[in-house]
């Protein structure tokens, strides 16, 4: 008994689209995020010295200077002040966890 040439091919379509569908799905294990949230990463872009100050005594406080990147593993509380505020402040790409300090904007004087 001899197949349809169309089924055939639909067949080899569908297995190919499942193979492919399970390869893919396969390798989506292989690109995990680079999140963690129990990591406190501090980085400062700023021209100042910065002295970040813990709320909590989870972790000490530290300074971080020009350039400097610092990373805290396992802090389950990420509250925090900094100095000089008056200088420096967070920068846009900043979150909750990844903590990136810029330069200040001059405030206008009128």
């Amino acid at each position: 008994m001899r197949k349809n040439p169309y089924e055939v091919a639909a067949m080899k379509s569908l297995f190919c689209g499942v193979l492919t569908a399970v390869l893919l799905l396969g390798l989506t294990g292989c690109f995990e995020d680079d999140y963690d949230p129990d990591v406190l990463r501090f980085e400062n872009a700023s021209g100042y010295l910065v002295h970040v100050i813990s709320l909590t005594t989870e972790w000490p406080g530290f300074p971080l200077e020009q350039g400097q990147r610092v990373k805290l593993n396992n802090i389950q509380n990420p509250d925090f002040r900094f100095e000089p505020s008056y200088r420096v402040q967070l920068g846009s790409a900043s979150t909750e966890r990844d903590v990136v300090f810029v330069d200040a904007v001059p405030e206008k004087k009128e």
